[in-house]
């Protein structure tokens, strides 16, 4: 994965201060989901959003994102479509995939407004230790 960040005003790539502002929101993960390092990912953040890939397998990446209550909306999806064209003009990827828990409305339409497509259906543990039912998505490259 190229480490650089898009241009995009305030966005940084990997800062791990930036990630835990976000993800240790109470609405969020709360201080359980506070990270020491990103490991094997490359994560994107803006205030109050980020946005991380990881590699699945060859050009496969996985991708998670998380926006904060008082910045969801159509401000949050135009920086997440921003940062999904950049992925696709600088990274060295032809699918990304994500599963998102079956419960997660707001997530799953998050997915189709940034133009995932549903693909199937797994039985995933979440973060608190308990297996829930997801959908998965997939977004090839642009031709």
């Amino acid at each position: 994965m190229i480490f650089s960040a898009p241009a995009i005003p305030g966005a940084a790539v990997n800062d791990i201060d930036a990630i835990n502002a976000v993800i240790t929101h109470p609405a969020i993960y709360g201080e359980a989901g506070r990270i020491a390092d990103v490991q094997d990912r490359l994560v994107v953040s803006l205030p109050g959003i980020v946005v991380g890939f990881r590699a699945v397998k060859g050009r496969v990446h996985e991708c998670h994102q998380a926006v904060v209550p008082e910045l969801r909306g159509k401000a949050a999806l135009t920086a997440m479509r921003q940062i999904r064209d950049w992925w696709w003009h600088t990274q060295p990827s032809d699918l990304m995939i994500a599963a998102i828990p079956d419960d997660r409305k707001s997530a799953k339409f998050t997915m189709h407004a940034l133009g995932f497509v549903r693909w199937g259906a797994i039985d995933a543990p979440c973060r608190d230790g308990i297996v829930r039912h997801h959908v998965t998505y997939k977004m090839e490259r642009p031709q």
